[in-house]
């Protein structure tokens, strides 16, 4: 005679069955979703990896010079979406220069106070403004000169000029030693502007000079290269000066790479 549980021994099988079987599809599930998971994460640590090889092969000055591009690229866009918001960068600074560097308050971009700058002007001037520099104590100070100096052909070779340039540098150092100083390349003559005096075709090797100084010294340099480039129609007649439209992608490039405010 059988047991009576007999009857029951095939349903119970095939319900174990079924839950080893359940069990099984669960595990690999699991280890499926897991398995993707961890090729997906380990997809992005190669991705990591490789990324931080590109950069160990490429040169910290590549770096720096990359991201000061997107920077001054990002900035020029803010000039022509949020032009007070570039004016704004200039609350704690100065502006010392010729009369380019007046624009900036003939205009009321940058309140004249904060502007020593006068038709003329010569970077060697620079002594009679230290005493209204300490009394404005700026964070940085923007050097604007260049055009007078290169047409009056007062320092003949770039050599000679970038050593009264370093010393005009040092000097606000000295006397302003919390302040950063920057150095604008000069603005070049187009047009007209060549034909008035042959000197200002030298404007170029002035600036590469005034470029390899601030490398060699490592002051902060200001490249207004590709923004006359790009903006050439908003010279004057003369083809020296600039027109007020010009000054926000001045100042909007005179700032990319600024650290503190």
């Amino acid at each position: 005679m059988r047991k009576w549980w007999g009857n029951f021994t095939p349903i119970i099988k095939r319900i174990l069955l079924a839950a080893v079987i359940v069990v099984i599809a669960a595990v690999i599930v699991v280890s499926v979703v897991l398995w993707k998971k961890g090729a997906v994460e380990q997809e992005k640590v190669s991705k990591g990896i490789s990324f931080l090889k590109h950069l160990e092969e490429q040169d910290v000055s590549e770096i720096s010079a990359n991201i000061s591009a997107v920077e001054a690229e990002l900035n020029l866009e803010i000039a022509d979406t949020n032009e007070s918001a570039v004016w704004s960068k200039f609350a704690n600074a100065v502006i010392l220069g010729d009369s380019r560097a007046t624009g900036f308050s003939y205009y009321e971009f940058v309140p004249e106070e904060r502007v020593l700058a006068k038709n003329g002007g010569k970077i060697t001037d620079i002594p009679e403004y230290v005493e209204q520099l300490k009394a404005l104590n700026p964070k940085l100070i923007f050097l604007c000169f260049g055009l007078n100096e290169v047409g009056i052909g007062l320092w003949p070779t770039v050599e000679a000029y970038n050593a009264v340039y370093e010393e005009q540098i040092q000097l606000l150092m000295q006397e302003l030693p919390n302040c950063t100083v920057y150095i604008n390349s000069i603005l070049p003559a187009v047009g007209s502007g060549l034909e008035t005096n042959e000197n200002y075709s030298k404007i170029g090797e002035y600036n590469q000079g005034l470029s390899s100084l601030c490398e060699e010294k490592e002051y902060h340099f200001v490249d207004n290269t590709q923004i006359t480039k790009e903006h050439e129609d908003m010279y004057q007649e003369d083809g020296l000066h600039v027109k007020a439209e010009f000054y926000k992608y001045w100042a909007a490039n005179m700032v990319t790479g600024v650290e503190e405010w």
